[in-house]
C-alpha cells in the first residue's frame, strides 16, 4: 500500500519457518524445572504439617566480658517445622543450689536449621554446672 510519499511498504508476513530444535529443548527443560520447583513446594508444604520442632541447644564457648561473663550458645532445629519466639534458658548450679538463671527469647528457628545467640551472666559460669535447653515455644 503506498505511503504519502508513493512508495510501498514492505509485507510484515511471518516467514513460515519452523521452531529450531534449541528453542524446543529450552522449553522443555524450563518447563520440567517449574514443574519440578512447584512439586517440591507442594511435597514440603504437605510434610510441614505433620512435623514439630525438635530443639537442641549446644553452649559453646564463654568469655569475660567488661560486664560479666557471655555464654555462646546454638540451638539446632532437627524438626521438619518452624519454631517461633524460642526462649533458652540457662541455669548455673552449684550442686542442687542455683546460683544464677538467664533468659533470651529467638524470634524464630527455620526447620532444618540453626541459629546463634549468648547469654550474659554476672557470675563466672566455669566454676559451676550448666543447664541451658530451649524451654519452649510458638507455631509461627
Amino acid at each position: 500500500m503506498p505511503d504519502d510519499t508513493g512508495s510501498a511498504k514492505p509485507s510484515r508476513k511471518p516467514l513460515g519457518r519452523k521452531a529450531h530444535w534449541l528453542e524446543w529443548a529450552t522449553g522443555l527443560v524450563s518447563a520440567a524445572l517449574v514443574l519440578t520447583m512447584v512439586g517440591w513446594l507442594a511435597w514440603q508444604a504437605a510434610g510441614e504439617e505433620d512435623g514439630k520442632p525438635e530443639l537442641v541447644v549446644q553452649a559453646g564457648t564463654f568469655e569475660s566480658t567488661e560486664g560479666g561473663h557471655r555464654i555462646a550458645f546454638t540451638i539446632v532445629n532437627r524438626g521438619q517445622r518452624t519454631a517461633a519466639a524460642v526462649p533458652v534458658t540457662a541455669r548455673l548450679y552449684d550442686q542442687d543450689r542455683l546460683v544464677e538463671e538467664r533468659e533470651v527469647t529467638l524470634d524464630y528457628v527455620p526447620a532444618l536449621s540453626s541459629t546463634s545467640g549468648a547469654l550474659l551472666f554476672g557470675t563466672d559460669p566455669g566454676t559451676y554446672r550448666l543447664d541451658i535447653r530451649a524451654s519452649g515455644y510458638e507455631d509461627p
